[in-house]
Parts: structure tokens; sequence; C-alpha cells
């Protein structure tokens, strides 16, 4: 399911909110490692709003790389290929799911910290009994999570993302899903024309994005950067990028450098849960900040953005 976030186990009905949450970090955990390291495939849909679409996904480890394929299954049919990312490539955003100790080598005490975790039940979804989990943010830079978590494998069988009042921004849904069992190498080549494929990964702090010449001098509480990259954007203009998670969340700052004087004033954008926040900052370039966080966080970040050296 998207991106950004990787997904949970069972507590009897009438647990206490303090004990389920300490269930739950583990559940997490599982999710965090079983949705990389898994062989599934299958059919899910996404809805926000009045709109709903449907797509396949295929997500196999091969010689300990991920390797993954996601087909729309309307409109023009677009598909997307991901095929190198090794499994030891850690993210911060796996560590800081683990338990408070284990997040501590992050200097981050941990995501419960910033979100409220408890189980909730049992729901049915694709004919496989899940666990359901309420994820309610702590401060309003964040948005609150429905889970629905196999209990077999812990893959995530729902994700609904929440805004502060409690409506569902976005739902992600299995219909169909098979997990583990080998995955036929020809389930990995597409035949759409105009596939995308992304044979590459970001590396964390790797020599040449530390000659970066801006930073982010604020971030919501608990976030920490996990990857960073450089590349040439569509527009043909070079595009420096951060990835920042708090183990749930997840943004990326873009910064796409030019000194075009007609550029536009600030303005933003959402779909589903997704912001996207855009300002120029010229000349340094312009600056969008992307992610399943909501309106006004995204414009703190880009307004962070400081273009002295970091």
């Amino acid at each position: 399911m998207k991106a950004r976030v990787c997904g949970a186990i069972s507590l009897l009905l009438g647990t206490s909110a303090a004990f389920a949450g300490e269930a739950a970090f583990p559940l997490l955990e599982l999710m965090a490692r079983n949705v990389r390291g898994t062989n599934y495939h299958g059919v899910f849909t996404y809805q926000e709003g009045q709109r709903t679409s449907s797509a396949r996904i295929v997500h196999t480890v091969v010689d300990g790389v991920e390797q993954e394929r996601l087909q729309d299954l309307d409109g023009a049919g677009r598909e997307f290929l991901r095929m190198q990312h090794p499994l030891d490539c850690e993210h911060a955003g796996h560590r800081l799911l683990s338990s408070p100790a284990a997040a501590a080598s992050l200097s981050n005490p941990g995501i419960a910290q910033f979100y409220a975790v408890e189980m909730d039940g049992t729901e049915r979804i694709a004919n496989r009994e899940g666990r359901r989990l309420r994820i309610s943010p702590r401060d309003p830079y964040r948005y609150g999570m429905t889970l629905v978590l196999d209990t077999d494998s812990a893959l995530p069988l729902k994700a609904e993302t929440t805004d502060g009042a409690g409506r569902v921004l976005e739902r992600v849904q299995f219909v169909e899903l098979v997990v583990g069992g080998a995955i036929p190498a020809a389930e990995m080549f597409s035949t759409a024309p105009g596939a995308r494929i992304d044979a590459s990964h970001a590396v964390l702090h790797n020599d040449e994005a530390k000659s970066f010449s801006w930073s982010v001098s604020w971030l919501p509480p608990g976030f920490a950067e996990s990857a960073r990259e450089r590349r040439q954007g569509d527009s043909g203009l070079e595009v420096e990028t951060r990835m920042f998670t708090d183990g749930l969340a997840v943004f990326s700052v873009f910064v796409e450098h030019q000194s075009d004087a007609d550029v536009t004033g600030p303005g933003q954008a959402a779909q589903g849960a997704t912001v996207a926040y855009v300002t120029p900052r010229l000349p340094e370039g312009v600056v969008t900040v992307v992610g399943e966080i909501p309106p006004e966080t995204a414009r703190l970040v880009a307004n962070a953005v400081s273009f002295a050296a970091p």
C-alpha cells in the first residue's frame, strides 16, 4: 500500500488503552518488516472523496532485493516498477517503528510520544481476518490513521487516513490478497507502453548529497531525515530532495534551482491525504513540500527552508 509507510496482533475486548498501545508497537514493527520482506500480490481500491480507483500490486524479494509492480486497473492502465531496493537498506522510519529502546539510536523517544495507539477489535477484509488499530496524533502536525492488519501476516488489509475532525481523507483497501508463495519472474516485466521504471533507491546522507546549499530549520516534533538525493527534474533543472518521517507519516522537501522571475506566488493543492505546498524562494529556487501531512504543517516546513550553509 502507499508509501510511504510499511504494516501489526490481538487483544481481548476491554483491554485498557495503555496496555493496548504497548501491544500494538511490536505489531507495527512486524508490519514494517513483512510489508518489505514478504511475497504477496493482490488487488486494492483507493478512495478519496467521491473518487474510487483500483490497482494491482505484485511484491517479491529476489536475492535479498525487493521488486514491486503496480498496475492501474482503470483509465490508461499506467504501470510503475520498482526493481532495486535492498532489504538491508534500513530506513529511519523502520527504526522509529521499533520499540522505544531500539528507537533511542535515533535520539528519538519513539512514535508513542506523538501518537496514541489502541487495539480496536477485529474486521474481515478480502476474506481475511484482520486486527484493527486506531492511531491518533497527539499534536496538530500530523494525521491519524486506522489500520486493519492481517492476523496471519501483519500486512495491512486496510488503511484510512483521518484529519483532526476524524473525517476519512483517503482509504486504501485490499479486495483480494494472496500472501506467500513464489512470484513468477514474468510478473515483474511490464508490457504497457510508457511504464515507469524506478531502478534506484535513495541513499541516506551520501557524500554528494551532503553538499546541499539549503537546510530546514523547523520540523514537526519526532520527524527525522530518512533519505536525500539529487536528480534532474522533468524541466531539465536540478532538483534536490530530502525525505522525512516520524515512523508513520512521510513528507519530502524538493528544491528546484531556478531564478525565473515569472514564477507565481505560494500555492497548494491536495488530493486525499496528500498535500503539495509550493513557494518560490528566488533567486535560489522553488521549494515544494509534498506528503501526507496537514496543509499548515507543509506550509511551516516550506517556510523553514534556509539557503544558508547547513
